[in-house]
């Protein structure tokens, strides 16, 4: 596959046009919190895991409705700590940045105080989060 000198990204490809007539593309809406809560509930209580009513909330925020998404995290969080799986523990095996840092990176900018924002910016920085997530926070 051709890759982008710039972006190292790879390009995509056109598919030829007698392979696209015979493929049907299929798109899923993203599921309701009601819907996936239930799933996940019954998954977990298979699968012998505890999981409160806070970190289904975040589950479903954080998969943004997307099934797979979701029980891979829960895969991740059982694997990492344990059976019994809290919103903290989600949220770390998703990599989202969590709400405390993205608060107190807005309470540093609305104080205007340069140092103690540079200091913010640098702990997320420090910690890895992806910096697009904080940018597309309104």
């Amino acid at each position: 596959m051709p890759i982008s000198p710039r972006t190292s990204q790879i390009l995509n490809l056109r598919i030829i046009e007698p392979l696209a007539s015979r493929y049907a593309k299929f798109r899923f809406k993203p599921l309701t919190e009601e819907i996936m809560g239930s799933r996940i509930l019954h998954t977990c209580k298979e699968e012998g895991l505890n999981l409160d009513s806070e970190a289904l909330s975040t589950l479903s925020s954080i998969s943004q409705g997307d099934l797979r998404r979701a029980i891979t995290y829960i895969q991740g969080a059982a694997r990492l700590f344990g059976s019994s799986i809290s919103a903290k523990d989600l949220i770390s095996v998703s990599g989202v940045i969590p709400n405390e840092v993205v608060q107190a990176i807005f309470s540093a900018c609305r104080s205007g105080n340069f140092d103690l924002a540079n200091k913010e910016v640098n702990n997320v920085i420090a910690k890895g989060y992806p910096v697009s997530q904080i940018c597309m926070i309104s």
